[in-house]
Order: structure tokens, then C-alpha cells, then sequence
């Protein structure tokens, strides 16, 4: 299944060639690679080379290195968690702003909300509503719910209704980076009722089967969200460094 790798890099060559074979589903999740000493063989490399390889796979989610008698490698099917991981090393280094990651919220959620006033059932019609419920508990016990997973999982749970994989991937992380953003900044009540009041009005208007509502609603959330955190963080950046 193997080639040689290349002496230039000879790891970089080993990592594509099980990715590809992965992508291809010449291996599929579950499926064990083959020992030790006849990847070595297929490779032509050295038991380190072909190690550091495999430890680099396994940070990426395609494989599970077993351990014990048995144990070995084995093909992973990549969750969201990794692939969140990955884009946000990469996005680290590009200074995302709250204005990039509302910008994409912009474009996708109004036709989410759409989406489901227009098609949702009468189950998930209810399983939003104890989302928003919950969400309404943890703010009445602690008067703060930024951060707070059911705030999240409003909007999450709109983008895994659509049955969209990318639309789920891209909000997934979207909403992992704007709670790190008021992890940090700490909005305070005032914020979070905004939130819930936002999330009442779309959630009647999906109820409703109201669809232009329902976008309006989610686009008026967004837009106030974008305006509050930018004003926030702002205000941070201006204040005097502690000396």
C-alpha cells in the first residue's frame, strides 16, 4: 500500500501517504495499519523516523496509538474537537477580530434561523426551548451566563439541525473562539440579558414558522453582539496596563 519515503523530510512523506490512503478510504476508522516492522520495511526508514510520523498522525486525529500487548496503530475518524484545534493553531497567528468571526455568523446563521422556522418539528421546536430554558436558569441562579454551554449550544444546535457537516464545523469553532473572547473580557448581566431576550425572540419566531422574522431576529442578535463585545474590548485596550 506503501511507497518509499523520501530521504528529504522522510516523515512529512509517511504522514501524506496514510492521510491520503485515509481520504481514500483505503483504510478505514477501526482498521489496525500494519505492525511496526513491515511499515518500516514499506517505508524504508528507521523505527524513529517512522514513530515520530505516527505521533504526528495521532495529534492530527487520524490514528489511535494502542498501547499493550496487541496494541498498535489504528485509524481514527477525525473529530471536532481536533479539527478545531488545528484551524484555531493557524487562525492564532492571523488576529482574528470579533468583526471576521460576525461576519461569517452573518452569513450562515440568518439562513439558519430560516431554516428552522421553516422546517423544524414539533420535537425540535421543544429541544430548542430547553436549551433556551436552561440557559435562563443558569443566568437566574448566577446572574452571568457568559460562557455558559447552553448560550452556545442555542446556536449549535441550529447548524446540527440543518445536517450540514461544514455549516456545523465552521459555527462549532466560530462559537469556541467568540466564548474564549468573553471568557476574556468578562461582559458583564447587562450583556447576557441582551442575550436571552435575542434568543427568545428568535426561538418564538421559530415556533411560529415565521422565517423572515426568525432571520431578522438572527440577524439583529448578531449585529448587537459584534456592537457590545467591539465596544468591550475597546474599552480594555484603552485602559492603563497595571504597572
Amino acid at each position: 500500500m506503501f511507497r518509499s519515503a523520501s530521504h528529504d523530510k522522510m516523515s512529512t512523506h509517511i504522514i501524506r501517504q496514510v492521510r491520503e490512503a485515509i481520504l481514500k478510504g483505503q483504510l478505514q476508522p477501526g482498521q489496525c495499519l500494519p505492525p511496526e516492522k513491515d511499515l518500516i520495511t514499506q517505508f524504508g526508514v528507521s523505527k524513529h523516523t517512522l514513530r515520530e510520523a505516527l505521533r504526528s498522525l495521532e495529534a492530527m486525529g487520524f490514528i489511535e496509538i494502542k498501547r499493550g500487548a496487541g496494541g498498535g496503530p489504528v485509524v481514527s475518524e477525525v473529530d471536532m474537537e481536533t479539527t478545531r484545534d488545528s484551524i484555531a493553531n493557524f487562525l492564532h497567528f492571523q488576529n482574528v477580530s470579533v468583526k471576521d468571526l460576525s461576519e461569517i455568523r452573518k452569513i450562515i446563521e440568518p439562513y439558519l434561523a430560516r431554516l428552522a422556522a421553516e422546517r423544524f418539528s414539533a420535537q425540535e421546536i421543544e429541544k430548542l426551548e430547553d436549551i433556551d430554558r436552561k440557559c435562563r436558569k443558569i443566568f437566574e441562579k448566577k446572574k452571568n451566563v457568559v460562557g455558559a454551554k447552553e448560550e452556545v449550544d442555542f446556536h449549535v444546535f441550529l447548524a446540527q439541525a440543518s445536517r450540514n457537516p461544514v455549516m456545523v464545523m465552521i459555527l462549532d469553532f466560530v462559537n469556541s473562539m467568540l466564548t474564549d473572547l468573553k471568557t476574556h473580557i468578562k461582559p458583564g448581566q447587562e450583556f447576557s440579558q441582551h442575550v436571552l431576550d435575542s434568543h427568545e425572540k428568535i426561538f418564538n419566531a421559530i415556533k411560529a414558522g415565521d422565517a423572515d422574522a426568525a432571520e431578522k431576529a438572527m440577524l439583529g442578535h448578531i449585529c448587537d453582539v459584534e456592537n457590545e463585545l467591539e465596544a468591550m474590548r475597546d474599552k480594555e485596550e484603552k485602559q492603563p496596563n497595571p504597572k
